[in-house]
């Protein structure tokens, strides 16, 4: 199972491309499920549901201990170049944490690539042309 606000989301995608009813909805909704999620519905027992969305918070509730754990923007400052690590796996690495950790500001993204980074060469480099790539368009 992966993060319920994921599979809601892919979900509700779905089903408003598709023009469902209400009705229709809840059908759907526990056709998606597989494995965990299937055994919790299979376990419900009849009448517990009491509409569409008393069946989506139920399944939120479950599986909210699956939910993705929010990062801390500060965190991208922890982010830095291992010893026997190269400059291009160390950006590659930094690029993909800042985008696990999300909603870093752009200020705290340059001051940590440039500390993550540790090349004087580079950094004059890239701050001569365009600057430091900006955060989002990596």
């Amino acid at each position: 199972m992966t993060d319920p606000s994921d599979h809601l989301l892919n979900f509700v995608v779905v089903g408003r491309l598709s023009d469902w009813t209400l009705p229709y909805w809840c059908h759907m909704f526990a056709l998606t499920f597989t494995s965990v999620a299937r055994e919790w519905f299979e376990k419900l027992s009849d009448g517990q549901i009491k509409s569409c969305d008393d069946f989506v918070a139920k399944f939120s509730h479950h599986f909210s201990q699956q939910k993705k754990h929010t990062r801390d923007p500060s965190e991208i400052l922890d982010v830095v170049r291992r010893s026997n690590e190269s400059i291009e796996d160390s950006i590659t690495r930094f690029n993909n944490e800042s985008l696990n950790i999300g909603r870093v500001s752009e200020d705290m993204f340059r001051g940590a690539f440039r500390k993550n980074v540790k090349s004087d060469d580079l950094i004059r480099t890239l701050t001569s042309n365009d600057g430091i790539p900006k955060h989002g368009t990596r």
